[in-house]
């Protein structure tokens, strides 16, 4: 089978090719032909059955078959032959010859072939490696967070008003259109003012309010809210100010260390000493990570395929669209064009992906079976009591190795290629690199 090039420019490559209806026939027949001799019809014994009648019942789906044999094969043979990697799946379409019809078929097809990505002098590249120092300060005001978690409640003074933090103690009834509904009423509701724990806008409507208060509250449900008769809808909730009791935060003490697992306040210093530093390590990777990506994208230089570009533009637009009021129900399947920034996003995803990929394969950096494994563990610790359907839905949706080995894969390469940069460390104070964090990473 040959293969006419129509296009060749850049990345994009463009065949056609033809399935001649003799060769085409004459498969079939050979298919047919091995097929009948397993095969037994009523009338007839097996392996006895007149071909002519096996191509009348099975001839078209046999040849539908074929025709899909024949351009897999060759589609791969030629790839195979040009040594071209496409960057995503060819599209394959039928431009002469009808498929009911006894007459050859010619097709066209086109893909994108990946880029050669150039080398990089890693050498010459130089990076900054933030070392945050753990000072008092930051243990103190860490330890003053855990007081305020463990705090217990005392009544506020008479005629004092509710403020964020506050608990309240309430009766509440809910009503959408003068209705009440079910789960929307209770009494004597402990409800701390900034928890989060009521739909969106209900807490902050009983700030500075006071003992024997009766206040009307009106809010609307999440579209997304679990109960479909609920979600979207505004309700109005009748609510009775009860009891008001203010935070008082624990002793930073020996049985405030034991309430966190620690065996003395000593200990618990030392516990959250080590968990900053892990902190700030990771926001150290960060950053070093953001520098040598913006390295590596002003430097390196390669034509994209489209096709990959237009892929990551979706799933950008998908992600913003899901908490965006652009895109309404009715509206779902307009096409929305994608923002300079989106694109510029796209661009240096597709970028740094495929320069991560090919060193990678150049220095044969792999994910080994228990680092997969290892992760996989990892992620089924977020399903606690369901890690078995867990389990069962990898194995069932191949694809998912590939989204849990991507970023172990990224991580192996950037830590190869940061150990071939320039690096110099800088001491700094957590305050000193959160202004730095905060200005290259946002």
């Amino acid at each position: 089978m040959n293969f006419k090039e129509i296009e060749n420019k850049k990345l994009v490559r463009s065949y056609e090719f033809t399935i001649e209806y003799k060769l085409l026939d004459q498969k079939v027949d050979e298919k047919l032909e091995k097929a009948r001799l397993n095969f037994q019809m009523k009338g007839f014994r097996k392996g006895r059955t007149p071909l002519i009648m096996m191509k009348k019942m099975f001839g078209e789906s046999t040849k539908n078959e074929i025709i899909q044999e024949l351009i897999d094969s060759n589609i791969k043979k030629h790839l195979d032959e040009k040594s071209h990697k496409p960057a995503s799946q060819p599209k394959i379409e039928l431009k002469g010859g009808k498929l009911d019809k006894n007459s050859d078929l010619t097709f066209t097809f086109n893909y994108e072939i990946l880029p050669k990505i150039p080398l990089l002098k890693f050498d010459e590249i130089k990076l900054n490696e933030y070392k945050i120092s753990v000072d008092n300060d930051a243990i103190q005001k860490a330890l003053e967070e855990l007081a305020k978690s463990a705090c217990t409640f005392e009544p506020k003074k008479k005629n004092e008003k509710t403020k964020q933090g506050d608990q309240v103690i309430i009766d509440f009834k809910g009503t959408i259109n003068k209705i009440e509904f079910d789960g929307g009423s209770a009494n004597d509701y402990p409800l701390v003012i900034g928890s989060n724990s009521f739909i969106p806008g209900f807490e902050e409507q009983l700030i500075n309010c006071k003992v024997n208060d009766d206040k009307m509250v009106k809010v609307n449900f999440p579209e997304n809210y679990n109960s479909k008769d609920l979600a979207g809808k505004e309700a109005v909730f009748k609510c009775k100010i009860k009891k008001i009791n203010e935070p008082i935060p624990a002793k930073i003490n020996d049985e405030l260390a034991v309430k966190f697992s620690a065996k003395n306040l000593n200990e618990l210093k030392t516990n959250i000493k080590e968990r900053l530093s892990n902190e700030y390590e990771s926001f150290s990777r960060s950053l070093l990570k953001k520098e040598l990506m913006d390295e590596i994208e002003k430097r390196v230089k390669f034509d994209l395929p489209q096709s990959l570009i237009d892929s990551e533009l979706t799933q950008i637009i998908q992600q913003t669209s899901k908490h965006s009021d652009e895109i309404k129900k009715d509206k779902v399947n307009e096409k929305k064009k994608p923002t300079k920034e989106e694109k510029n996003i796209a661009t240096r995803r597709v970028t740094l992906g495929l320069f991560f990929a090919e060193e990678g394969n150049r220095n044969k950096i792999t994910v080994s079976e228990k680092e997969y494994q290892d992760a996989v563990s990892r992620e089924a610790m977020n399903y606690p009591g369901k890690e078995k359907e867990f389990f069962n839905f990898l194995d069932n949706n191949p694809a998912i190795k590939e989204q849990i080995s991507a970023p172990i894969f990224e991580n192996k390469v950037f830590d190869h290629i940061v150990k071939l940069t320039k690096k110099s460390e800088k001491v700094v104070s957590f305050e000193q690199f959160k202004k730095k964090f905060d200005t290259k990473m946002l």
